[in-house]
C-alpha cells in the first residue's frame, strides 16, 4: 500500500510540473462554461429572418404577429441572404412565406412556410408551433367562409380585433437550459478524455526516459505502478467532474431538475470509460508520438459521432447506428434522460453500458502489455 502512494504521488507531481497540463485542466472546465453562458445567455429572443415573397395582407400581418411577441426578433432578409446570415448564425432560423400564400389560404389549401436552419429542433420547434397555429385558425377561417373573400375577411377582422381576458402564469421553461448545458457538457466531455489520456501516457513517457525500467528494478510490482496510474487518474476526473457541476449548480444555478448527484455519476462512469480508453491507446501505442496522433484521430471524432457537440438527429441514420458503439453517445443520451425529468432508474443502463465499455478497453490494455515483449527499443 505504501508503494501504491509513493507511485501515486510521484504521478502528481509528473502532472503538475507540465504547465501544459494544468492549462488543459483549467481549459477543460472554463471553455465549456464560457459555452455555456454565451448559449443561455442573451435576451432569450430567437432572431428570425423573414423573406416575404407574398406580400399580401395575410402574410404581412403574421409577420408582425412574429415582432409583437417577446420571443422571436425579426430581421428582413433578401433571399440570396438567406443561407449566408443562418450559417454565420447572424440569424437563428429563416422563414420563406411562399408565393400565392394568401390566395392558398382562401381556398382551403395553405402553403407550408418554409424554415431553414442549422441548430435543430431545440430552436425551430417553438417557431414551427407558432406559425402552425396562426395558419391553423387561418384555414378553419378560410372552410368557414366557403371561398367567398368577402366574408373571409369579415371573420378575419373579427378575429383580430376580438377583445378577450388574458391571465399570465409564471412558468419555469428549462428547454433552453437543458440544451446549452448538455451541450457545454459534452465539450467538457472531449477536454476530460484528453486530460486522462495525458495521465496515461505517463506510462509511455517514462518508457521513453528510462524511468520505467529502474521502476521496475525495484521490488514494485507492475500492478501496483498500473494501478497508480489509474487511481492518479480516477481522482483527477473527479476532481474535474464535481468542480463543473458545483460551478452549473450552484455559481451558475443551472440545476439538472434537482438530479445533480445522478449527472455526476453519468460523467464518473464516462470518466473511467475515458481512463480505460487512455490505457488501451497507451497500450497499443509504440512511442509518445504515435500514441499523441492515435489519441487524436480516436477522441475529436468519436466526439463528433457521439453527440457531443450536436444532437445526433442531425447526423444521417448510418452514423446514428454507429453512435451506439461509441461511449460518448450513452453519456450523453443519459444527461439528456435526466435534464428532460429522468431519475437514476431511467439512466441505469446507460450507466451499465459505459462501465462495459471501461472493462473491454482495461481488459484490451492488460492483455496487450503482458503479450508485448518487444519494449527495449522504445522511441
Amino acid at each position: 500500500m505504501r508503494e501504491l502512494f509513493l507511485v501515486m504521488k510521484n504521478t502528481v507531481k509528473l502532472f503538475f510540473r507540465r504547465k501544459g497540463n494544468i492549462i488543459l485542466l483549467i481549459s477543460g472546465i472554463i471553455i465549456p462554461l464560457f459555452f455555456l453562458l454565451f448559449t443561455y445567455g442573451g435576451s432569450g429572443q430567437l432572431r428570425i429572418g423573414v423573406v416575404n415573397r407574398d406580400k399580401s395582407q395575410i402574410s404581412t400581418d403574421l409577420i408582425n404577429s412574429l415582432e409583437k411577441t417577446d420571443k422571436f426578433k425579426v430581421v428582413f432578409l433578401k433571399e440570396n441572404e438567406i443561407n449566408d446570415k443562418v450559417s454565420k448564425g447572424e440569424v437563428d432560423s429563416a422563414i420563406v412565406i411562399p408565393q400565392r400564400f394568401e390566395e392558398e389560404i382562401l381556398k382551403g389549401n395553405p402553403k407550408d412556410v418554409e424554415i431553414v436552419s442549422i441548430k435543430g429542433e431545440e430552436t425551430t420547434l417553438f417557431l414551427k408551433s407558432y406559425l402552425d397555429r396562426k395558419i391553423n385558425v387561418l384555414y378553419n377561417l378560410s372552410k368557414a367562409s366557403e371561398g367567398n373573400k368577402e366574408n373571409f375577411y369579415k371573420m378575419y377582422d373579427l378575429y383580430k380585433n376580438s377583445p378577450f381576458s388574458l391571465k399570465t402564469y409564471i412558468v419555469e421553461d428549462i428547454g433552453k437550459t437543458a440544451v446549452a448545458t448538455t451541450r457545454s457538457l459534452g465539450f467538457f466531455i472531449m477536454f476530460l478524455m484528453f486530460s486522462t489520456f495525458n495521465i496515461s501516457n505517463f506510462i509511455l513517457v517514462e518508457k521513453r526516459d528510462k524511468t520505467f525500467y529502474r521502476i521496475f528494478a525495484s521490488p514494485l510490482k507492475p500492478r501496483t505502478y498500473l494501478a497508480s496510474n489509474f487511481f492518479v487518474n480516477l481522482i483527477l476526473t473527479v476532481f474535474q467532474i464535481a468542480f463543473i457541476l458545483a460551478l452549473i449548480t450552484f455559481i451558475l444555478n443551472l440545476g439538472f431538475t434537482k438530479a445533480t448527484f445522478d449527472v455526476f455519476l453519468v460523467l464518473v462512469s464516462f470518466g473511467i470509460t475515458s481512463i480505460g480508453l487512455s490505457s488501451m491507446i497507451v497500450a497499443f501505442s509504440p512511442s509518445t508520438s504515435y500514441s499523441n496522433t492515435l489519441s487524436t484521430l480516436i477522441i475529436t471524432p468519436t466526439c463528433m459521432l457521439g453527440g457531443a457537440f450536436w444532437p445526433l438527429y442531425l447526423m444521417p441514420k448510418s452514423f446514428q447506428k454507429l453512435s451506439d458503439f461509441i461511449p460518448q453517445k450513452w453519456a450523453i443520451d443519459a444527461i439528456e434522460k435526466i435534464q428532460m425529468g429522468g431519475s437514476l432508474s431511467d439512466v441505469y443502463m446507460n450507466i451499465i453500458i459505459l462501465l462495459a465499455f471501461a472493462l473491454t478497453f482495461i481488459l484490451l490494455g492488460i492483455y496487450k502489455i503482458k503479450t508485448s515483449e518487444k519494449m527495449g527499443d522504445f522511441i
